[in-house]
């Protein structure tokens, strides 16, 4: 009578480990282009336009102070009409975003909710730093021209910088550094040519994002 071998167990092909760490790799790699393409505001065309609105926005306000002696600022009509068409641009951008992320639930989906709400807030900088210098008999130079065009661009921009550093995000970081080095550009132009240079900055800050971005999911 034969006795019991080895022979009879199912046997692992000796590549059998190699195999699997393959496939695992190959599966992080495919979660992680899933989760870079759900968590884009779009395609990169789509963020390329919503720059050129800003852009042709910051545009407008520059032509409204042209020739400005002494210097006012924008009107009050102007600065709605641009906040209005970059809000609605934001909002379609979210629109976007929150379609892309439907169903989506989780300590990262939490995390950006949080991040968006720090981005918010440091929006509030700008707008505070204008009071306190016209409380202080600042000129309308700095007080409408400097402060709200080169300041939401470093101060923003530095909240965003932190935030995609400490999440090793390259594409947002890229956008943020061009956008922080944009304003402080904009703060030496003057009050006049600040404007178009805080609009020029942003946009290639976001054309920046759009194009690295789309390397990457590309490359993915």
């Amino acid at each position: 009578m034969d006795g019991t071998n080895d022979g009879d167990k199912p046997t692992t092909p000796s590549g059998g480990d190699d195999f699997d760490a393959q496939a695992a790799a190959r599966m992080l790699a495919q979660t992680k282009r899933d989760a870079n393409r759900q968590f884009t505001l779009g395609p990169p065309w789509y963020t390329v336009s919503m720059g050129a609105v800003i852009l042709i926005g910051y545009g407008a306000l520059w032509l409204s102070v042209r020739g400005q002696h002494p210097y006012t600022g924008p009107s009050l009509l102007t600065i709605g009409l641009v906040y209005a068409v970059v809000i609605a641009s934001i909002a379609v951008g979210a629109t976007v975003h929150r379609r892309t992320t439907a169903g989506i639930a989780g300590p990262s989906v939490l995390l950006n909710q949080l991040e968006g709400i720090a981005m918010l807030v440091s929006f509030l900088g700008s707008p505070v730093l204008q009071g306190a210098l016209k409380h202080y008999g600042a000129s309308n130079a700095i007080v409408y021209g400097v402060i709200p065009a080169a300041g939401p661009l470093i101060v923003v921009g530095t909240t965003a910088l932190g935030i995609a550093a400490s999440k090793a995000n390259w594409p947002q970081f890229g956008a943020a550094l061009v956008a922080v080095a944009g304003g402080v550009v904009a703060a030496f132009t003057g009050p006049i040519d600040a404007w178009l240079t805080a609009g020029i900055a942003m946009f290639a800050a976001v054309a920046v994002y759009a194009v690295t971005t789309g390397k990457l999911l590309n490359r993915g």
